[in-house]
């Protein structure tokens, strides 16, 4: 078999963005705690034996010879009665990772004969980039401030000159952990509506119920209270957070119309019967058992913020997610990384920011093993 038959057709033929991009490859590394995917910790465990009787028995519906419902029916219907929409402004997608390849693939199109770009703040989700490369889009970066919130005044420029498809905005924001600032926030919104054409603006609340499970800063207000006033805010949200990651199952919330044009890209079936069974399950009978689960770990964080200060040569910013944005004092992240690795635990490090460490919040002992490791690699205060 020739190699140089498929480079020349890859050369030929692949997309020239994908050259620039590597495929997504977590560490596999066997390690006893891993704190570093923003996962939350097992939900299994706290499940009491009723509830794990009404897991079972949602399996227990699913029949593997037939195709899923296209529809995701019962799974729409729940959403849509826990958000308060309608079931026509929900599109549902294997995590909110595909939601938004959908929602790139349907606002695709060349305007004034240049391919379209979104606009994003860095550091934020990785995933906003590579999705927009892969479909042909032109990615705007804007730096985030000195305290990781955003910078108004260049995001607002950068709208206004560049008239960006979509505009990505992540709050709590991965991998800074802190929510951004709600006025800037509007403000940012409104002048995505005031250019021609508008710029979608994605408000991606992934994180919300940590925010919403602490001192959070927005006072309860949502991105949905912004989409009830703006039609082109689409809010995008996952239940890979909060202890149900292995199901994949993330939605948006648009305006019907922007709903219906993405319903044309989603593929028919995209989202299995068991995820569906499973979290339909979640919204429903075991909702308790989940918001049980999310306070666990917003009181676990509260922990780990509080026995990080006993640790030399950290610091911290706003923590409203289920991890933690450290900044390290004379080492690098890398070296940290490492270190700890080698003592059975996994958090992750940026290349961009050689100073900072992203660390999720696991059980309390995960913590105390984390905790433990960092306090030997840089001392006490």
């Amino acid at each position: 078999m020739s190699d140089d038959i498929v480079r020349a057709l890859i050369r030929a033929r692949a997309p020239g963005a994908l050259a620039e991009l590597a495929a997504y490859v977590p560490d596999p590394t066997p390690v006893p705690v891993r704190l570093d995917a923003n996962e939350a910790p097992a939900l299994l465990p706290t499940l009491s034996q009723p509830e794990l009787a009404t897991l079972r028995e949602a399996m227990h519906s699913v029949e593997p010879a037939r195709y899923p419902d296209v529809r995701a029916t019962a799974l729409r219907a729940a959403l849509a009665q826990r958000l308060g929409v309608a079931g026509d402004q929900l599109v549902l997608g294997v995590g909110s990772d595909e939601v938004i390849a959908i929602l790139l693939a349907a606002l695709a199109r060349e305007v004034d004969g240049r391919p379209p770009c979104i606009l994003v703040p860095a550091p934020t989700f990785v995933m906003y980039r590579i999705s927009a490369r892969v479909h042909g889009y032109e990615v705007v970066t804007v730096p985030l401030d000195a305290d990781w919130d955003l910078d108004e005044a260049r995001t607002l420029e950068a709208i206004h000159t560049r008239k960006p498809a979509v505009v990505f905005l992540a709050t709590p924001n991965n991998p800074t952990s802190g929510t951004f600032d709600r006025g800037r926030v509007s403000r940012i919104v409104d002048a995505a509506a005031s250019v021609d054409p508008p710029s979608i603006v994605v408000i991606d609340e992934a994180y919300l119920p940590f925010r919403l499970a602490g001192d959070d800063p927005w006072k309860g207000e949502t991105g949905l209270d912004f989409l009830a006033r703006s039609s082109h805010v689409v809010v995008l949200r996952t239940l890979s957070k909060i202890g149900l990651a292995a199901l994949r199952v993330g939605w948006a919330v648009a305006h019907p119309l922007l709903a219906h044009e993405m319903e044309k890209v989603r593929l028919p079936y995209n989202l299995p019967t068991p995820s569906q069974a499973l979290a339909t399950c979640a919204l429903g009978p075991l909702a308790p058992a989940i918001d049980r689960h999310v306070a666990s770990i917003a009181k676990d964080r509260t922990r780990l913020i509080e026995e990080l200060r006993h640790v030399a040569r950290v610091h911290h910013g706003r923590t409203d997610a289920n991890f933690v944005w450290l900044g390290l004092e004379g080492t690098t992240g890398a070296e940290v990384t490492a270190a700890l690795k080698e003592r059975g635990v996994l958090v992750r490090n940026f290349p961009a920011y050689p100073d900072r460490i992203r660390v999720s919040v696991g059980t309390s002992a995960e913590c105390d093993r984390f905790l433990q490791g960092l306090a030997e690699l840089l001392g006490a205060r």
